[in-house]
C-alpha cells in the first residue's frame, strides 16, 4: 500500500540558526596554576641577571674609580693639611708625630729627623697654631697619586704675650698626595702664591 505524505509523518527539518557562538574551549585551572610558579621564577632570575649586569658595571666603571679616587683623595687631603698647619707648643712631640703619620717619602724623613734644638724652638715661642682648610679642589687624580689645592686659614695664639689678640693667616697649598697601603698620605707641600691684583 502506498504510503501518503500523511503516513509518513511530519517532514524533517533543518536546525534553525543561532546568533550565539559556541564557547571555545578553556583551560581548566588546575593547567594555569601550574605554569605560573614557572613564570615567577623566570621573572625572578631576569631581575637577579640585570642586577648582576648592573653592579658589573658600575664596579668595572673607569669613570666611577676616578670618582672614588678624587674623593677619597679630597678628603684625606684636608684632613692632613689641618694637622700639617696645626702645632700646640705644650704638645711639640705629640705634633710632631702626628705631621709623620700623615707624610710619607722624602717629607716624611725630614720631618722625623727634626732634632733637638729645633724641637726645643717650637716650645720656647709659645704658639699654638690652628689650621682650619675652608676650600679644597681636586686638580689631578689616578689610582696611586693625586694633586689638591688647598685655600686654608691659620689661627696663631702666642701664649708668650697674654694680652695679645690671635692672628689669622690666609695661605694657599699645593699638595701633591701617593697613595700607601690604600691611605692618600702628603708627599708634598708647598705653599702657592696668592695674586691680589
Amino acid at each position: 500500500m502506498p504510503v501518503t505524505q500523511d503516513d509518513a509523518g511530519p517532514e524533517p527539518t533543518e536546525p534553525e540558526p543561532t546568533d550565539a557562538t559556541e564557547p571555545e574551549p578553556t583551560e581548566p585551572a588546575g593547567n594555569r596554576r601550574r605554569w605560573l610558579p614557572a613564570l615567577a621564577l623566570v621573572l625572578a632570575g631576569a631581575v637577579c641577571v640585570s642586577g648582576v649586569l648592573a653592579w658589573w658595571r658600575s664596579d668595572h666603571d673607569e669613570s666611577a674609580d676616578v670618582a672614588r679616587w678624587r674623593d677619597s683623595a679630597l678628603i684625606e687631603a684636608r684632613q692632613h693639611v689641618e694637622t700639617m698647619n696645626s702645632l700646640d707648643y705644650r704638645e711639640v712631640e705629640a705634633g710632631l708625630a702626628s705631621w709623620a703619620e700623615v707624610t710619607t717619602g722624602t717629607l716624611h724623613d725630614q720631618l722625623t729627623e727634626v732634632g733637638a734644638e729645633d724641637r726645643a724652638l717650637l716650645e720656647e715661642q709659645r704658639k699654638i697654631s690652628t689650621g682650619r682648610v675652608v676650600d679644597a679642589a681636586v686638580v689631578d687624580v689616578d689610582a696611586d697619586s693625586a694633586t689638591v689645592i688647598v685655600a686654608l686659614e691659620i689661627t696663631v695664639q702666642d701664649d708668650a704675650d697674654p694680652t695679645a689678640e690671635p692672628v689669622v693667616k690666609r695661605n694657599r697649598f699645593s699638595v701633591d698626595l701617593a697613595r700607601v697601603g690604600g691611605d692618600w698620605l702628603v708627599e708634598d707641600l708647598q705653599q702657592v702664591a696668592v695674586n691680589l691684583s
